[in-house]
């Protein structure tokens, strides 16, 4: 008896340790854009200090099943995970700062410089960045 349940015992933690893992690391399709139309040019987007380019102006509500978005938008495919994100216009100047968290069933954000909207459906993410 006592064998049979720690084989149960696991077996249930090896399902559990490999349903984990299957989680870790899936792609999600980030869109990212700006409703700030800016005279000295687009604002440059940076994840966790890299140059991904310019943000696109859209003056479009933040839906992940909006057309304008899907078509427009900056597109990134990031591993679910925790991301610095910022946003500086064309002298360096930071205008948006906040970090974005997501994995399959929780997205969270925290911001410390201008604003930002995020929705998310599935695997599609959507922030809008302004300050």
């Amino acid at each position: 008896m006592k064998n049979h349940f720690i084989k149960l015992v696991l077996l249930a933690s090896t399902i559990i340790v490999l349903t984990n893992c299957n989680k870790l690391g899936k792609d999600f399709d980030n869109y990212f854009y700006t409703d700030i139309e800016n005279s000295a040019g687009p604002l440059t987007l940076f994840i966790d200090g890299k140059n991904k380019g310019g943000l696109p102006y859209l003056k479009t509500s933040v839906s992940p099943t909006n057309d304008t978005i899907i078509n427009h938008a900056l597109h990134l495919t990031l591993k679910s995970g925790k991301y610095k994100i910022e946003a500086k216009d064309n002298q360096g100047n930071l205008k948006c700062s906040f970090t974005l968290k997501f994995r399959s069933n929780l997205l969270s954000t925290s911001g410390t410089i201008g604003r930002q909207t995020t929705a998310a459906s599935g695997k599609i993410v959507v922030t809008k960045l302004n300050y």
